[in-house]
């Protein structure tokens, strides 16, 4: 009864306790209360607790790498180092002593730290020293011997699978999968091809000479090089060359040639640009046919690598490239104006092929990095006007600078002499610490500062096939046809380069080369043209390469193309559509030695099958006698019957 009562006692006092607290409640304004309910100072609430809110967060960083991660893991994936796990030095500083203290508790700490902590055995030739400029100089300078590197290697090895044709280290593709966007760059954008492993010839002396000299080996329905329109060197003439005197027959390949811009008192020159496949049977042959004609005063000499050349295709080809040299040396001359009236095109097919045009711009490393305007700009009715005449019919002097006594790209001796005086990296990056505005171009410094003589040339079909073009524009694709074709002196290469990367340009190889031309409906040499030297290389080559690929295959797992009655499975038997009774090339074929190694393996089943009859009876011992496998009949039958199971 006593607890009860206590119990009792106790809820009346809670009951009593409620009601007052409810007539508390009553007492305040509805208003105010859901006044006070709605509203928060959030400032006010994090800054009261803004040591729980740190605290909680240095413990969940901490939970996460106390016993799960090291510390070189605690890294972004971008700055993590293989080598970095080894060597305290290659961590970030505030990471170091941790590493420290990890590397002393590892079973390795007493190879590597001492008891202050710091390397006992490092290496004397630390990585400092490897990356100085002298010693990554000379180890480029062995690697490339046996090739050539281009100005733009090292880029390109970062990024792209390099591959060795022709003696130069060239880049085959990029390690990302890239098809479909060379080919939305090649549509909508801007497609760049670094192409300096093309050769280039030079022949000078007198211009009745050098066209005797092409004569020999051409088609003479398509020495175009004479008219005045090529002569003058404001077009590149495309051409097909043959060996000297035997044309039609022993065909090379597509070359293109541009003549040095005519001078009064001095001899002409001409470029012939060959693919590096052809280009020593080329210049062998320009060498014998000079030795026909016997004009010995013809100078030929191989200048490729005096220059650099970049392909470029896309819808915004000619606007960037009218971007990145809009800062002509000479702002009046023919080459600037024409630069000004032709950035509005939307596509480079609006010109007329092979024209050429010649301009001298600042150092490019000034105005870097370069921008694509955003929007179209309108063209007043005097640049409209100008661009309707341009498009009808291309300037004379567009090839030639406006100073007759500069010779341009074709000085080599002054191009050189420019490279060689023009300002560091590390001072150009001086010059733009030093400025008032940081990002603001630097304006160029006559006594300082050198000039950059370019020759644009506007390519397109008829480079690839090496003639004037049959197909009709609707057989081609404009955009994936049609482009440009930057050359520049070597030593500006990478400068060019990283100017084009960095306004948008989408770089590619080789492959995304040849895929463009597929889907523009073009042929690429030298992989479709049949018949030629240069085709027989590249396909046998592939041929090698499949052949030793199937070769290593077991031979119940590779096809059997004896039986399926394939007589060139590796490579395309052209040769037959001609009559001929075998190849002129030497491909590799499936012969019976091929089949040495299966039928050894048959041997062995058919011994095996063999004692397991004589274990039965004697009697069937002499009838199933080894069967000669030097019989090529016995050796094919056996083949059949395995493929058959």
């Amino acid at each position: 009864m006593g607890k009860n009562s206590t119990d009792k006692r106790k809820g009346r006092q809670t009951t009593s306790g409620f009601r007052q607290h409810v007539s508390e409640q009553k007492a305040v304004p509805a208003h105010a209360t859901l006044a006070k309910a709605r509203s928060l100072d959030v400032t006010g609430f994090v800054e009261a607790r803004s040591f729980e809110i740190n605290a909680l967060q240095r413990s969940l960083e901490s939970a996460k790498t106390s016993g799960n991660a090291r510390a070189f893991q605690t890294l972004p994936r971008h700055l993590r180092r293989r080598a970095a796990s080894h060597n305290v030095k290659r961590m970030p500083v505030r990471l170091r002593e941790k590493a420290i203290s990890e590397m002393k508790k590892s079973a390795q700490s007493s190879k590597t730290l001492g008891d202050s902590g710091r390397l006992t055995n490092a290496k004397k030739n630390n990585r400092y020293k490897r990356r100085r400029t002298r010693s990554v100089r000379a180890e480029y300078e062995l690697r490339q011997t046996g090739k050539r590197w281009l100005e733009t290697h090292v880029w390109h090895a970062k990024r792209m699978h390099m591959k060795e044709m022709w003696g130069v280290m060239v880049a085959d593709s990029p390690n990302e999968r890239s098809h479909r966007a060379a080919y939305r760059a090649a549509m909508e954008k801007t497609f760049v091809q670094d192409v300096s492993f093309y050769r280039t010839i030079e022949v000078a002396g007198q211009a009745e000479a050098i066209i005797q000299l092409v004569g020999c080996l051409v088609a003479p329905e398509e020495l175009t090089i004479v008219t005045s329109c090529y002569l003058s060197g404001s077009r590149m003439a495309p051409l097909t060359i043959y060996r000297a005197g035997q044309y039609p027959l022993a065909a090379l390949g597509p070359v293109t040639a541009l003549w040095k811009p005519a001078v009064e008192g001095e001899s002409r020159a001409m470029w012939v640009r060959v693919h590096p496949c052809i280009a020593d049977t080329v210049l062998s042959e320009l060498v014998n046919a000079r030795s026909l004609i016997q004009a010995q005063q013809l100078k030929i000499d191989d200048i490729s690598c005096d220059l650099v050349s970049f392909e470029l295709m896309g819808n915004q080809s000619t606007q960037m490239l009218c971007s990145i040299l809009s800062h002509t040396a000479a702002p009046k001359s023919c080459g600037s104006s024409i630069l000004q009236a032709i950035r509005t095109l939307p596509s480079p097919a609006s010109l007329p092929e092979s024209v050429v045009l010649a301009l001298r711009i600042h150092d490019p490393r000034l105005h870097f990095p370069f921008k694509l305007p955003e929007g179209k700009s309108l063209l007043l009715p005097e640049q409209q006007r100008q661009l309707d005449e341009l498009l009808l019919q291309w300037p004379a002097g567009a090839a030639s600078l406006s100073d007759t006594s500069d010779g341009g790209i074709w000085d080599r001796a002054t191009c050189a002499s420019d490279v060689e005086r023009r300002p560091s990296e590390h001072s150009i990056n001086e010059r733009r610490h030093a400025q008032l505005i940081p990002g603001e171009k630097l304006n160029p410094d006559p006594s300082v500062d050198v000039t950059v003589p370019l020759v644009l040339i506007r390519t397109g079909p008829e480079a690839l096939l090496g003639s004037r073009v049959i197909k009709t524009a609707s057989q081609l694709v404009d955009n994936l046809a049609h482009g440009w074709t930057l050359l520049a002196p070597k030593g500006w290469g990478m400068s060019l380069w990283m100017a084009l990367n960095f306004a948008g340009a989408r770089a590619q190889g080789l492959q995304e080369r040849q895929h463009i031309g597929f889907e523009a409906g073009l042929s690429t040499f030298p992989a479709n043209w049949p018949g030629t030297d240069a085709y027989d290389s590249w396909a046998g080559s592939i041929a090698a390469d499949e052949f030793a690929k199937w070769s290593r295959r077991p031979p119940g797992k590779r096809a059997n193309y004896l039986q399926m009655g394939v007589e060139s499975p590796f490579s395309s038997p052209f040769y037959k559509l001609l009559g001929m009774t075998s190849s002129p090339a030497i491909y590799p074929e499936i012969t019976a030695n091929d089949l040495q190694c299966r039928i050894k393996r048959l041997r062995k089943i058919n011994s095996n099958k063999k004692a397991a009859a004589l274990a039965t009876t004697n009697a069937c011992a002499n009838d199933n006698s080894d069967v000669d496998m030097a019989d090529p009949d016995t050796a094919n039958e056996l083949v059949t019957s395995d493929t058959t199971a």
